[in-house]
């Protein structure tokens, strides 16, 4: 199964503010996870997701900021049942 959300070209400025979205929804997830979670080992877990998403996004923002011409982008949700 696969749901489309959005599909075309953006310059930087646009996509950065989309995955940054993106991102933050993700990060929030996990908060709330952390928040009723007791095991540490999930926490941990939660924390270093966190931190990944975080470090990736960052990555992806400079990458994306040294481009000049608009990029093609499309997201998309696979769910295997």
């Amino acid at each position: 199964m696969e749901l489309d959300l959005f599909q075309g070209r953006f310059d930087a400025k646009e996509c950065v503010a989309m995955v940054r979205e993106l991102v933050a929804l993700q990060i929030k997830f996990h908060e709330r996870k952390i928040a009723t979670v007791l095991s540490e080992e999930d926490i941990k877990f939660r924390e270093k997701c966190i931190k990944d998403l975080q470090a990736q996004l960052q990555q992806f923002t400079q990458q994306l900021q040294q481009k000049e011409s608009p990029s093609h982008v499309k997201a998309s949700l696979h769910v295997s049942i």
